[in-house]
């Protein structure tokens, strides 16, 4: 409408838009520190114009929609790096735990305690009888013992800690999807084309799109036609295809004992993604959880069971300080037909071949010598050839316990000791079973033993008589020799005892080394989480401040807009009154 009527609807209307302005900065304002926040303006248009005999006359302004600063390829970038961020954050955050389990910088690590160890043996070497070398040898050896376990326990331990953070990241991810699937519908139902803008709600969802982008890598496209927007993992996986979604499921893994993570479908069929994951805090736990701990975990298994078949083999056919009346194994769980070549954890290690029992009477001398070389690998073949050597009533008897230990007896009057076969090959069935060995573990036959480190003990003959600890052997006439070192010198010089293929790793190098190279690795996969870490949140820093270049609200800009509109609204409110002192001065005429 010309005249004072068109000024004054033109007023109207940008005091209206400026109020409508002003409520939108005072909304950027009031969420300036709003996590996820996206800066919002008012879209104006020139009002249609009105063609009149001058030419045409505009008709002011109108609001036409509240739009959202945003740039989808920054928002995409955003969350691409959040996962690969939070991939390395904890996997750094994992590693530093680990780190410190395998403290060696206060001098009392178990490399210490290993030369501790060594040394004790050294000590004995050079005095064979003496009782309070073999007490401190018992000493020290209970430390090492100790402090092997401790490190099993604690890898073990924060393996289960990270399997009960997996668990609950699934949790809240199964949350997360819901929750865009709800915005999803409630986007859909608000928006009008070109009109109105669901901007909050949109920012509430891009936030849980990042949110879930720090838990496993994702991709997400928006529909144009609905504003939906389609998640998914591992390139084509869906999790939210607008009001639907798919979840994950959690399920113990009877293998490993740790989390399976699966995905699910509509019609409950489920895929495990547990290893196919690769970014995200879940991969990040998950992957320091199976094969960064778990190859520390194989590491100090190698080490372990090297140490225990290396000392127990030459220990098991020593001699302490005097002939013993009975021994049995640490094995348990053997019947007569138990294969001393596959059905134990050692018997990738046995070698077939024959082993001498010495018998002596109560003045100490001998009363008899046995080759015991039996036909066959079962533990039923060497019961019979002890027991056939020493014959009925013989001086020492031969038997599987109740427990299914293997165990030989002296009878009254007599002890016996072991000793190398005298000829033919030297076999190591004694050590296979866990007879007259300085270490024991917990093995029953039958039943898989995967972890010696959590196991290992000293055997409880020795702990209980350290004079039983070999340190030398028979001499030529059968007799325990006074002073008798063989045994303690080559256990000594197994600390400097270079093995080949160590634990099939392709690696020849000696326990000692072996265990230092472990705790080397484990600084190496410290340093490279730290460094990943630090370079993917440099990358994620910059994207996060060209994206708050856009989305950001900054108070200085908003004031300024403020004083503008105010100015505005002065203005058109002064148009509106100088137009109505017009209309006045027209009414007045008479």
């Amino acid at each position: 409408m010309p005249g004072l009527g068109g000024a004054l609807d033109i007023a109207r209307w940008s005091m209206y838009s400026s109020q409508l302005a002003m409520e939108i900065v005072s909304h950027n304002v009031a969420n300036a520190n709003t996590e996820g926040y996206s800066r919002q303006s008012l879209r104006v248009e020139a009002g249609y114009p009105i063609t009149m005999g001058p030419g045409q006359i505009g008709t002011g302004v109108r609001a036409v929609e509240v739009l959202r600063n945003y740039d989808n390829f920054l928002n995409q970038q955003v969350t691409l790096k959040k996962s690969e961020y939070s991939f390395w954050s904890a996997s750094r955050s994992a590693m530093e735990e680990i780190e410190s389990i395998f403290n060696e910088t206060d001098g009392y690590g178990l490399n210490y305690l290993m030369g501790e160890f060594w040394n004790a043996w050294g000590d004995l070497s050079n005095n064979p009888d003496g009782v309070p070398e073999r007490q401190a040898l018992v000493n020290k050896t209970e430390n090492l013992l100790s402090m092997i376990h401790e490190i099993d326990y604690n890898l073990r331990s924060y393996q289960r800690h990270l399997d009960g953070n997996i668990r609950g990241s699934v949790t809240e991810v199964n949350s997360i999807i819901r929750q865009i699937a709800d915005l999803n519908k409630s986007i859909s139902s608000v928006e009008i084309d070109g009109m109105i803008n669901a901007n909050d709600l949109r920012d509430r969802r891009e936030l849980l799109l990042e949110q879930l982008s720090q838990y496993m890598d994702i991709t997400y496209y928006e529909e144009e036609s609905t504003g939906q927007v389609q998640v998914y993992i591992m390139g084509g996986t869906p999790l939210v295809l607008g009001y639907d979604t798919y979840e994950f499921v959690t399920s113990r893994n009877d293998a490993t004992g740790f989390t399976d993570i699966f995905w699910q479908d509509s019609s409950g069929r489920q895929v495990n993604v547990t290893d196919k994951l690769r970014a995200g805090k879940i991969a990040g736990w998950v992957n320091v959880r199976d094969n960064t701990i778990g190859s520390y975990i194989d590491s100090l298994n190698t080490m372990v069971g090297e140490l225990v078949w290396r000392l127990n083999e030459i220990h098991s056919q020593g001699v302490g300080l005097a002939g013993v009346t009975s021994m049995e194994s640490t094995v348990g769980g053997m019947t007569a037909a138990s294969d001393l070549s596959s059905d134990f954890l050692f018997s990738d290690r046995y070698v077939a071949g024959a082993f001498e029992i010495i018998v002596y009477d109560s003045s100490g001398q001998v009363a008899g010598s046995y080759h015991i070389d039996p036909a066959g690998t079962t533990i039923g073949d060497l019961v019979n050839e002890i027991n056939a050597e020493s014959g009925v009533g013989g001086p020492i008897t031969a038997s599987i316990t109740a427990e299914g230990r293997f165990r030989i007896d002296a009878g009254t009057g007599y002890t016996f000791a072991v000793a190398p076969a005298a000829t033919g090959t030297n076999g190591n069935a004694l050590a296979v079973m866990g007879v007259n060995t300085f270490f024991s573990w917990n093995e029953t036959v039958g039943s898989p033993l995967d972890d010696i480190t959590e196991t290992i003990g000293l055997n409880d003959a020795v702990a209980q008589d350290p004079t039983r600890i070999s340190t030398g052997r028979p001499d030529a006439s059968g007799l325990v020799a006074p002073g008798s070192n063989v045994t303690a010198r080559q256990i000594y010089s197994l600390q400097d005892l270079v093995i080949p293929d160590i634990g099939g790793t392709g690696v020849s190098t000696t326990l000692d080394a072996f265990y230092s190279s472990l705790v080397a690795q484990v600084g190496v996969d410290v340093q490279n989480s730290i460094n990943n870490e630090k370079f993917n949140d440099t990358l994620l820093g910059q994207y996060l401040r060209r994206k708050e270049s856009v989305t950001g609200v900054n108070i200085d800009d908003e004031m300024a807009e403020l004083i503008k509109l105010q100015h505005l609204y002065q203005a058109s409110a002064k148009l509106i009154s100088v137009a109505d002192e017009m209309m006045e001065a027209l009414i007045s005429i008479k």
